[in-house]
């Protein structure tokens, strides 16, 4: 979940390096512009062409990361139904996340498709689609840590996640309020250059809790599901902190038609039982029925 407004880095996994091959799902080392003249993109024109142009940062396992020279997960999922309900072909490319969206500008690919974190700085100058992911902040902790039922209970615990991230800024604020209420906050936060190390430290039992987005922390809970559980609240639901934030792809402005099409997909991805499918699969935990279609714009 990537904020202009903060440095953020979610690779689960270390960084890996791209091989270039061209074709559908697999890694592509060049890009074409859209079109030569300034006209909107349109979905006749993607289709003449045979290829959805996807541009995204494959190191942000479980949305996007490569398997061999192929890109798998979550949001690779989705665009390889997109395409085939497009009628084309997927070119995904894997570039560096520093200047993809100048890229976007640059009609060098039609969209998007790394997870961004919906912001009113993004919003303002690209069409934000509809959320695929919930981005807001939770708390894990260990499996079986009875001493941690709510978000209060971080009173005198070892907090940790990754440094400049939103999540560090909403656990900071969160204690402030604790304090301020008169009660305990956290005894220490650790942060950390990965959240890889800060996982690392809760299992070796150096933290009693990471704070990282919903969908990353679901991921971790169950990928290793004897190791790690979110803290969740009465009701089943993750306990969060912070306001609650959306993730999900950029279109240029002008593209209406693309930026429909894919506001129509995920739309029919959340009532035929796609998306809550695919969450399952991939962070273990279902939030399609809370993702919004509208008013999900951040700060």
């Amino acid at each position: 979940m990537k904020k202009f407004k903060k440095i953020m880095s979610f690779a689960l996994a270390g960084i890996m390096t791209a091989a270039c091959f061209s074709g559908c799902g697999q890694v592509s080392s060049t890009s074409e512009t859209d079109s030569t003249s300034s006209s909107a993109l349109t979905l006749d024109y993607i289709r003449e062409k045979g290829t959805l142009s996807v541009a995204t940062e494959a190191a942000y396992e479980p949305f996007e990361y490569l398997d061999r020279d192929t890109i798998i997960g979550y949001n690779a999922d989705l665009f390889h139904i997109i395409a085939e309900d497009l009628g084309v072909e997927l070119d995904y490319q894997d570039l560096p996340f520093q200047g993809i969206l100048a890229g976007l500008s640059a009609k060098k690919y039609n969209m998007v498709g790394t997870t961004l974190g919906v912001t009113a700085e993004r919003t303002a100058q690209y069409t934000m689609t509809y959320p695929i992911e919930r981005g807001t902040t939770t708390y894990l902790k260990r499996k079986g840590d009875d001493s941690i039922q709510s978000a209060e209970d971080i009173a005198g615990k070892i907090v940790g996640t990754q440094t400049a991230c939103y999540n560090e800024e909403d656990i900071k604020e969160y204690n402030e309020q604790l304090i301020s209420e008169g009660k305990e906050g956290y005894a220490e936060l650790k942060t950390y250059d990965s959240f890889a190390e800060a996982y690392m430290e809760l299992k070796n039992g150096q933290v009693d809790l990471v704070v990282q987005n919903y969908a990353s922390n679901a991921a971790m809970a169950l990928r290793n599901p004897d190791v790690y559980e979110l803290v969740k609240g009465e009701n089943g639901d993750a306990v969060t902190a912070g306001e609650e934030t959306w993730l999900s792809w950029a279109v240029r402005k002008e593209d209406t038609e693309l930026s429909d099409f894919i506001n129509s997909e995920i739309k029919k991805f959340k009532e035929d039982g796609t998306m809550a499918e695919l969450q399952e699969k991939w962070f273990g935990d279902v939030c399609a029925d809370i993702l919004p279609e509208s008013n999900y714009i951040g700060e």
